[in-house]
């Protein structure tokens, strides 16, 4: 019986310990509501000659608005898994798998991967740092993103609308080091990318082993991103600088093509207790930040979704943007906080260009291109209210409006085809204007497990 006794409570003791040293953790957000937005866009342009003599011009319009059921407004709704294993020493294995999810219609989000919001593995220790690969975000959103008063989240409330995915985004097959927290201070660097390389050959032979036709195709594909970091966080200051360079080359048969991209940004936040200043300022040239699902940041995507005159390349080489976020947020007694923002955006690339005229997909008659200066500009501003219901759930309402425009001025060059051949020429002149107006409202709730 004492044997008994004992053997249980050995087993008892190492269950106890086997548990302490590894433990797997079910968590996840879901967040709904009721909104309404509405969306105005106008577009005008004008045709001249070659002499500069007024010919024509084109205009058009359109209103769009929606009311009903939102679904992860304040933050993304999700579900995931988290592990820790001990290893000794100071030293753990980690893992984290998180899915997201449409609370309207219960279909998976991110394009209906299972893991598409996180997928890692890694190692952590106290004194050297952690480890991670797989699915994960950026070091932006490590160090920039509880800087936005709206952490990024709320729509078009959230920084990234404007200030772009370097503030915070999701990147495929990347591997991140964090430093551990020296007194405040941490630094972090992350590499995403893919490289392909496919050698294709043939040979096409006749009976008589005469060789009729062969061919050789060589293509390397290569696609990077480096993001470094430095924060710091400690009392009343929070502060974060991430610069990250962004390179696509892809070379045929020798002939190659290829964009870079850098980007810096700044956030600074101090508390003064009764309220909290949020500032942040960056920069991008020679294109877009991207992640791995092609996102930009909506104001970026607005401008290439909606563009004037197909505007293909005006946020591509040659394009500079100049964006800036300045906030605050206060509490309101011992559960509610107040937060506002204004985030702006000037961009502008002098060899922008258009593949055809083109108003929401409706070309206009005739085959031609544009070449000439493009320009970016955008103003957000957003107002809301948190209120705690208790530690895991709260109701929320934000408002928020913003204005954008998207201006060219140059060339049109028209494209002819013939029995001779084809052959460009500049014809005129065109200029355009598309300007948007947007307005979102939503109230709801966020319940976190």
């Amino acid at each position: 019986m004492k044997k008994t006794l004992l053997t249980a409570a050995l087993v008892a003791g190492f269950a106890s310990a086997a548990h302490a040293e590894s433990s797997v953790t079910l968590y996840g957000v879901v967040d709904g509501g009721v909104g309404y937005s509405q969306t105005k866009t106008t577009l005008d342009g004008n045709f001249y000659d070659r002499n500069g003599d007024y010919v024509g011009s084109f205009s058009g319009s359109a209103k769009t608005s929606k009311t009903g059921v939102t679904s992860g407004n304040q933050s993304g709704n999700r579900w995931g898994l988290k592990g820790v294993e001990d290893l000794g020493n100071g030293t753990s294995a980690i893992f984290q798998l998180e899915s997201g999810f449409d609370l309207g219609n219960g279909r998976s989000g991110q394009g209906g991967r299972l893991f598409g919001r996180k997928a890692i593995l890694g190692l952590t220790g106290e004194s050297w740092g952690t480890l991670t690969l797989g699915r994960q975000y950026n070091v932006g959103d490590d160090f920039l993103a509880s800087i936005d008063p709206f952490g990024t989240g709320f729509g078009q409330a959230g920084a990234t609308n404007v200030l772009g995915a370097s503030w915070s985004g999701r990147y495929d097959s990347s591997i991140k080091y964090m430093t551990p927290n020296f007194s405040g201070f941490q630094a972090a660097l992350m590499w995403s990318g893919s490289n392909s390389k496919d050698d294709v050959e043939y040979t096409v032979s006749n009976r008589l082993g005469a060789t009729v036709d062969s061919d050789e195709l060589k293509v390397k594909t290569r696609n990077n991103l480096i993001s470094l970091g430095l924060a710091y966080n400690n009392g009343p200051i929070q502060a974060g600088l991430v610069w990250d360079h962004q390179k696509a080359k892809t070379t045929v048969n020798g002939n190659s093509a290829s964009s870079t991209v850098n980007a810096w940004n700044l956030g600074f936040a101090y508390d003064f207790d009764v309220v909290k200043l949020h500032l942040g300022l960056g920069q991008q040239k020679d294109g877009l930040i991207r992640d791995s699902d092609g996102s930009s940041g909506a104001y970026n995507d607005f401008a290439e979704d909606y563009g004037i005159l197909d505007f293909g390349n005006s946020v591509g080489k040659g394009y500079r943007q100049t964006h800036w976020l300045v906030g605050l947020s206060a509490p309101v007694g011992e559960n509610g906080k107040v937060l506002f923002s204004y985030t702006g955006a000037h961009g502008k690339n002098l060899f922008a260009d258009a593949n055809g005229f083109a108003w929401e997909g409706r070309r206009v008659s005739g085959d031609f291109d544009f070449v000439g200066e493009g320009k970016l500009r955008s103003n957000v501003f957003s107002l809301g209210y948190t209120h705690n219901l208790s530690k895991r759930t709260n109701i929320y309402a934000v408002a928020s409006y913003g204005t954008y425009k998207t201006t060219a001025d140059g060339s049109v060059i028209a494209n002819v085809e013939g029995r001779r051949g084809s052959w460009s020429r500049e014809v005129g002149s065109a200029d355009a204007t598309y300007k948007a107006k947007a307005t979102q409202i939503n109230v709801g709730i966020r319940h976190r497990f």
